[in-house]
């Protein structure tokens, strides 16, 4: 049984991101059943302190240095309330360690990287196309409680997903040091071998293996609020793999091979004319 941890952290925070619907949710319960990893629901949080925080590095600079605040003590300031906030979850967890989910992190993994230099930046991808189906099928609004048009348009949401996957793996290749904590998890390859995954995963944010994380469905937790709910309550399988052949209309799957068929072919989805491809073959894994 895992020792209570109710002082602060021992290892640095582990930040989740991805494009919404590409399994970030099915990695954070897994993770969430590590004896040393508390990975609760999503504090949302993180991308809005993240902006302001460069906000705070760029436009807002002159005003902070006239108040005596240089950059680095925008930086700490910034930290610290980053790791306040994660750290009341923590504590009741009794776990040493925080890792938190919010899919936006990714478009924000640069700024993160610069407040958490040690932190480990997991970007979570999934084939587009069936990212596409999935957002299809859900109700999300926003603040003004319209429709996300993301949720509403096939090559709205095909844009989105470039726009998600670009932008954290550009963050990783601009900045090196970012690069040696940023590592991909692909959905196809954690459903098809999750422990294969997981131990690579594990091994790269530097905690031990422990079967728990096999075995998410079997602990209780809060999911309130979390679109894939139900299907994380379940044990890992693949039946979501390819559910654009079913769910997609031929005229948006044309939409989503103009948009993002470049980016899919990158990733080695083979998406061309590829849509009438069959195989679920996972891609390979990144290093």
């Amino acid at each position: 049984m895992t020792e209570p941890h109710p002082g602060p952290a021992t290892r640095p925070p582990i930040f989740i991101g991805g494009a919404g619907r590409s399994g970030t949710t099915l990695l954070r319960v897994m993770l969430d059943s590590h004896p040393h990893i508390a990975c609760g629901p999503e504090l949302k949080l993180i991308p809005a302190l993240a902006r302001l925080w460069l906000d705070c590095q760029t436009s807002f600079a002159p005003h902070l240095r006239a108040l005596h605040l240089a950059p680095p003590d925008v930086t700490r300031v910034f930290a610290d309330t980053i790791a306040a906030l994660l750290a009341p979850h923590r504590q009741a967890t009794g776990k040493p360690r925080v890792a938190e989910k919010t899919p936006g992190n990714v478009f924000w993994f640069g700024p993160l990287h610069h407040l958490f230099p040690d932190s480990p930046l997991v970007h979570v991808i999934r084939d587009g196309r069936d990212v596409v189906a999935s957002l299809l099928g859900i109700d999300w609004r926003g603040p003004d409680g319209q429709p996300v048009p993301f949720t509403r348009d096939a090559r709205a949401a095909a844009e989105y997903w470039v726009a998600s996957v670009r932008a954290g793996r550009q963050a990783a290749a601009r900045d090196p040091g970012l690069a040696g904590r940023y590592v991909e998890v692909r959905y196809e390859r954690l459903v098809a071998d999750p422990e294969g995954e997981l131990r690579r995963l594990l091994a790269f944010v530097g905690e031990p293996w422990d079967d728990a994380v096999l075995r998410h469905q079997d602990f209780d937790r809060d999911l309130a609020g979390e679109t894939s709910a139900e299907q994380v309550r379940r044990p890992v399988n693949g039946s979501a793999v390819g559910r654009w052949r079913r769910d997609l209309s031929p005229g948006q799957l044309e939409v989503v091979r103009d948009v993002a068929g470049g980016l899919l072919l990158e990733l080695g989805y083979g998406a061309d004319r590829g849509h009438e491809r069959r195989d679920a073959t996972p891609p390979p894994a990144s290093p």
